[in-house]
C-alpha cells in the first residue's frame, strides 16, 4: 500500500462513473507510481489491487473518498460510497481525477524526441511519461513546497499534519486537502507548532494568502512560455531552482531538470560514468528540448518498474 487509505474508501458504492477517454498506452498504475505523490494525504494507492483512492472535496458532497479503478474491457471507472452525487458533483469528479492522472497530456512529442537519446529509447513502447498530479494547482504548489530542504518522511508527515488540522472533514471522516483560505486563517503559528513546518511555515501563508491573485490558470496556458511560468514561481517563498523546476513538469512543462543531491549521485551510475557534473545532466538531455525534465525522470525511475 502506498500512503494511508483515506476514510470513506471502504463504503458501499453509492456512485460510479467512467472517466472518459483514455489516452493510447495508458496504464494507471505507471501513472500513480510515476513519483511519490501517491503517497502524500488524502490520497493512497492500493498497488496490489491496482485501486487509486482520493479523498477530494466536491461542490455539493463536500469531501468524499473516490476509489478509481481499471475496467476489465478498457477504460478507468471512479465510484464511491455515501451519496449518489450531483451533477456538479461528477462533473467535479471527473475534471480532478483527469488532471491528476495527466489524461489529457499528449506525449506524441516526448516520444518523437525520446529516439533521439539512446538510452531513452525503451520509452515510446512502456506508456510512461506522464505524471500523477494534484486537483489543483495551490496543492502541487503546497506539497512541493513540503519536498524542499527535508526528508520523504518528514515531507509525508507534514501533509498529513496539514490535511488531518485543517482539511474540511465529511461525514465519514473524510479530510479533503485545505483551501488557501483555510491555510492563511490558520496563521503561521499553526504551521509551526500543528503542521511542524519549520522555517516553511511562513511561506505556506504567504502562498495561499497570494494564491488568488497569481494567475495559475496562465501556467498552464501554452501560449504562456516556460521562462515566464519559471520566473513567477520562483518569486514565491521557499520556491527555489529544484522546487520551481519540479513544479514546471507538474504544471506540463517538462522542460526543467530539477537536480538534486539524490539525481547527481543516481544518474551517472544509470549511465556508466563516475559522476557528471550539472552542465553534464543538461547537456545529455538537451536533445529532448522542453521534454528535457520529463526524459531526466524517466531515466532516474525506469528501475521502478522493472525495465
Amino acid at each position: 500500500m502506498q500512503g494511508e487509505v483515506p476514510p470513506g474508501a471502504d463504503l458501499k458504492r453509492a456512485g460510479r462513473m467512467s472517466l472518459g477517454p483514455v489516452p493510447q498506452g495508458f496504464d494507471l498504475s505507471r501513472v500513480v507510481m510515476s513519483h511519490g505523490w501517491c503517497q502524500l494525504a488524502p490520497t493512497a494507492y492500493d498497488d496490489d489491487r491496482r485501486v487509486l483512492h482520493r479523498t477530494l472535496d466536491l461542490p455539493d458532497a463536500g469531501p468524499l473518498t473516490v476509489s478509481v479503478r481499471e475496467r476489465s474491457g478498457g477504460g478507468l471507472e471512479a465510484s464511491w460510497g455515501r451519496v449518489k452525487g450531483t451533477c456538479d458533483d461528477r462533473i467535479a469528479v471527473k475534471a480532478q481525477l483527469r488532471r491528476m492522472l495527466a489524461m489529457d497530456d499528449d506525449l506524441t512529442e516526448l516520444y518523437e524526441h525520446c529516439l533521439k537519446v539512446p538510452t531513452l529509447a525503451w520509452v515510446p513502447a512502456s506508456g510512461l511519461g506522464r505524471m500523477l498530479r494534484s486537483p489543483t494547482v495551490f496543492e502541487d504548489l503546497a506539497k512541493t513546497l513540503a519536498t524542499t530542504n527535508c526528508s520523504w518522511s518528514l515531507t509525508k508527515l507534514m501533509c498529513a499534519r496539514l490535511v488531518s488540522s485543517l482539511g474540511t472533514e465529511g461525514p465519514e471522516g473524510e479530510r479533503a486537502f485545505p483551501s488557501p483560505d483555510a491555510v492563511t486563517k490558520a496563521g503561521e503559528q499553526h504551521f509551526t507548532d500543528v503542521v511542524r513546518a519549520g522555517y516553511r511555515a511562513r511561506a505556506f501563508v504567504e502562498l495561499a494568502a497570494a494564491y488568488d491573485t497569481l494567475g495559475t490558470e496562465r501556467w498552464t496556458d501554452p501560449a504562456v512560455d516556460d521562462t515566464t511560468v519559471l520566473k513567477e514561481i520562483l518569486a514565491l517563498r521557499g520556491f527555489g531552482p529544484y522546487a520551481a523546476e519540479g513544479m514546471l513538469g507538474l504544471l506540463g512543462r517538462p522542460r526543467g531538470l530539477a537536480i538534486d543531491s539524490w539525481v547527481r549521485a543516481k544518474l551517472p551510475t544509470l549511465l556508466g560514468r563516475e559522476a557528471m557534473t550539472d552542465a553534464e545532466i543538461a547537456e545529455h538531455f538537451a536533445p529532448l528540448g522542453r521534454w528535457a525534465g520529463a526524459g531526466l525522470w524517466l531515466e532516474l525511475t525506469r528501475d521502478w518498474f522493472g525495465l
